[in-house]
């Protein structure tokens, strides 16, 4: 019998400082897919830097995913950008929806330094770009929580010894958020919900498929 794929993909709430984040109209389109060759399990996060772990931790336990990609917005970013290595740091430029402000804080006591991304994720950009989709190798993820985010579910994987590989995706700002500035003339890239999320089932085919990552030097990597 073969095996069926599960698939965790996560996405953020709305910021309080008023941020729309389109990783929530990405997961429901993932969730109305009829495309994604395996079980798709589309989560939520909270913008709460502690409460994170325990999810991500209960995730993990109750679905023990094959797959897991995290996504977040990066508002100026111009393309999709594919995380390869997350620090253990929380040094946040705002506070989170409520009202925690690290200021350099280990994600985990004791833990490594980074955690380097699981997926393939120099074939993930490569396979977006050859299909159209202008994508990078990105080597940070900041330091706010999706860098919290990527840090966690790689190193819950690792003390749980799961074989669960793992990593996250930044996407840029859309369209409707842009438009919505009160600067207009102050110019921010954009991508289309259906663009990011082709994007995001490119990466899940691929994960899915390539086990490991080519070492080819390249540009923005």
């Amino acid at each position: 019998m073969n095996h069926t794929l599960k698939i965790v993909v996560t996405g953020f709430e709305p910021f309080a400082h008023g941020t729309e984040n389109p990783t929530l109209d990405v997961l429901a389109e993932l969730r109305a897919a009829n495309d994604i060759e395996g079980d798709l399990i589309a989560i939520q996060m909270p913008v709460d830097s502690g409460k994170l772990a325990a999810l991500t931790s209960a995730t993990l336990d109750d679905h023990k995913p094959d797959l897991w990609i995290s996504l977040g917005v990066a508002p100026g970013l111009s393309v999709i950008a594919v995380e390869r290595i997350a620090a253990n740091v929380m040094d946040f430029p705002i506070a989170d929806n409520v009202g925690t402000q690290h200021g350099g804080h280990p994600v985990f006591e004791g833990g490594p330094a980074g955690h380097l991304a699981t997926l393939p994720v120099k074939t993930i950009a490569d396979q977006l770009r050859a299909s159209g989709i202008p994508a990078k190798v990105s080597n940070s993820p900041s330091t706010y929580l999706c860098n919290q985010m990527m840090y966690t579910v790689l190193h819950l994987i690792a003390e749980k010894g799961m074989a669960t590989r793992a990593g996250f995706i930044h996407v840029p700002a859309h369209p409707s958020f842009v438009a919505k500035q009160v600067y207009p003339f102050v110019e921010m890239p954009s991508m289309s919900i259906d663009l990011m999320t082709s994007a995001v089932k490119h990466a899940i085919r691929t994960a899915a498929t390539v086990e490991q990552d080519h070492r080819r030097p390249g540009f923005n990597y």
